[in-house]
């Protein structure tokens, strides 16, 4: 058995194509796939083997935990054991009983995790740890399996495209444009890991894959694209909503050629003739700029600059749905109050080539905030050129970048170490977060200093590089924050305050009912819960305020009682972080060594 077996085949290949072991065909070689091996255990029993991020290539890493694989031709009823094998030690996330998902094409697009339990097996040292797994197939339907919940790019695309025919927009170019076309040059001299060839987001029957090279549109890629564009609508409005500005531009387009979008959203109230104006290299599409807006400040919203974090999809979905929401008082005050400023995905090549970490070069893009080039990094240097617009007209407010977190459990803010008086308004924000979704851990919030420089052991990349870190460097802004959700489970589930109903019966009745708080076994997050914690980040800019219609603060004194116990949170935290510094410091010197580095425990997703 163990000669039955099969391996992606070619230059740069990441992920096996139509694969045939033990009867079955495996397939990764579609829109953030990635299985790079298989080989046939057992009667029943198959070994998987992920591919590292830009396997093959020179600029390969050694980013290997994302898997999202299809299996074919099994018949109902009969049960399947896959190990999973070549990831980073996720002994930390598996411990807790983390379950991969599986969905089955074409009846059954949504996401579940598996019912059995999995046994985590390896040891970081040794670096041979593994996942066994077993899932009973339910038809002759074709089967996929995958890490977490997955968003592909062009599931991204097809939402945005939903949205652009809602509000009237013309049609996206879907078109993938190579390196050759996009007018710089040959960004990819360090690497040789970028398509050559045009590829399409959607309704093409050939595109150019991982290794470089043009192959025929699988059948199970075909069941991806056509799942991308049955859900592109889920959560969102079906007509169009009145009072809502929308704009989708084309910031960028990342180094293999994809779509980089930057959404704006907003009320139409306070809408100038004026459009915002063009930045050097960006916005290659021509489209007239946004429109300006009288006296409102803006929140920026990011995602994906990790491909393997998918859970940042799922918050950013909430954030977003939870705006167009027509007849909800509070998504009308946020509207009216803010322009939102929303990026989707800011590494679209690594989502769709299935990576973990890095983009087509092998690289994290959020370590070169500081230091980016529209030449090597193109979509971090859109972000960063747009904040610099956005904070030089006195606009920008609030922004949080969107990750995951595979070490600790929960949703947490990260958030920057600042003057006292100022750092209170910073955790403040977290706080009222924390007031508004059941899922997000304020105590497992980090605002510390040696949070902002610490520095990556598998790169030694330093976190003054990130977003978080680099706008806070750039700007001077209070409200700047990264936002860390579990792929697994929390440790805690909160009680919620009741909601201070309008008086207005119909607003009182748009007002959404919190999910039910779980029962029995530890709760395991589903994109639902994530979108929750989306819809808390906008909640919380509108109590940070205390403009929230139906808030859940005492009408009467409520922020203010919330900021005093902040304030006595800060002062506690400092006097740990004193210590903690103390002992660190200690230490180190009675070792002559200096302070550790970050302890990038398992796939380097942790300190985001």
């Amino acid at each position: 058995l163990a000669s039955e077996m099969g391996t992606a085949r070619g230059a740069g290949a990441a992920a096996v194509r139509e694969l045939e072991v033990g009867g079955l065909t495996f397939d990764a070689a579609f829109d953030s796939g990635n299985c790079a091996r298989v080989e046939r255990l057992g009667e029943h029993e198959f070994g998987i083997w992920t591919a590292p991020d830009c396997v093959g290539t020179s600029c390969e890493t050694n980013n290997r935990t994302w898997f999202h694989f299809s299996v074919s031709h099994a018949t109902a009823g009969r049960v399947l054991t896959f190990v999973v094998h070549n990831m980073n030690s996720q002994n930390r996330l598996f411990k807790h009983g983390m379950r991969p998902v599986w969905r089955a094409l074409p009846s059954r697009p949504q996401w579940e995790r598996v019912l059995h339990p999995v046994v985590a097996a390896g040891t970081k040292a040794e670096d041979n740890f593994t996942i066994r797994f077993r899932h009973t197939i339910e038809s002759s339907e074709t089967h996929f399996f995958a890490l977490c919940y997955p968003q592909p790019y062009a599931e991204t695309c097809s939402r945005l495209a939903h949205l652009d025919a809602l509000f009237g927009l013309p049609p996206a170019s879907a078109e993938i444009m190579p390196p050759s076309r996009l007018g710089g040059g040959d960004t990819a001299g360090e690497c040789d890991a970028l398509p050559r060839t045009p590829q399409k987001c959607e309704g093409v029957e050939e595109e150019t894959r991982k290794g470089g090279g043009v192959g025929v549109l699988t059948a199970a890629d075909g069941l991806v694209e056509e799942a991308s564009v049955r859900c592109a609508s889920h959560g969102l409005p079906c007509r169009r909503p009145p009072g809502v500005y929308y704009m989708r531009e084309l910031l960028v387009r990342s180094l293999g050629g994809r779509r980089v979008d930057l959404l704006t959203l907003s009320g139409s109230d306070g809408m100038l003739e004026e459009e915002e104006e063009r930045l050097e290299g960006l916005f290659p599409e021509g489209r007239p700029r946004p429109r300006l807006f009288r006296d409102k400040k803006v929140v920026f919203v990011s995602a994906r600059v990790h491909p393997g974090e998918v859970p940042a999809s799922h918050v950013f979905d909430g954030v977003l749905s939870f705006l167009l929401r027509e007849a909800d008082p509070r998504a009308r005050r946020l509207r009216e109050a803010f322009v939102f400023k929303l990026v989707p995905c800011l590494n679209p090549d690594g989502v769709a080539d299935g990576h973990y970490r890095a983009d087509t070069r092998g690289l994290n893009l959020n370590r070169v905030y500081l230091d980016s080039s529209l030449e090597a990094h193109p979509s971090v240097h859109g972000v960063a050129e747009v904040i610099k617009q956005l904070h030089g007209r006195g606009e920008l407010h609030l922004y949080v970048d969107l990750h995951a977190h595979a070490n600790k459990r929960g949703c947490f803010l990260f958030g920057n170490a600042l003057p006292s008086a100022q750092q209170v308004e910073n955790v403040l924000y977290a706080k009222l977060v924390a007031l508004n979704s059941r899922w997000v851990d304020f105590n497992g919030c980090d605002f510390s200093a040696r949070n902002m420089s610490r520095k990556d052991r598998r790169d030694g990349k330093s976190k003054e590089g990130s977003g978080r870190v680099g706008v806070f460097t750039m700007t001077g802004l209070t409200h700047v924050y990264t936002l860390e959700c579990s792929y697994n489970e929390g440790r805690l589930v909160n009680k919620l305050q009741p909601v201070q109903l309008p008086a207005c019966k119909r607003d009182a009745a748009a007002i959404s009912p919190p999910p039910s708080p779980p029962r029995g076994a530890a709760l395991k997050y589903t994109p639902a819960h994530w979108r929750d914690v989306g819809k808390a980040l906008a909640l919380a800019a509108l109590d940070l305020h205390d403009i929230n219609p139906a808030s859940r603060l005492p009408a009467v004194g409520g922020l203010e009682k919330q900021r005093g116990i902040v304030a006595a949170w800060v002062r506690t935290q400092a006097r740990k972080e004193a210590a903690r510094a103390a002992a660190r410091a200690a230490k180190a010197a009675a070792n002559g060594e200096g302070e550790d580095e970050d302890e990038d425990d398992d796939a380097t997703t942790m300190h985001c």
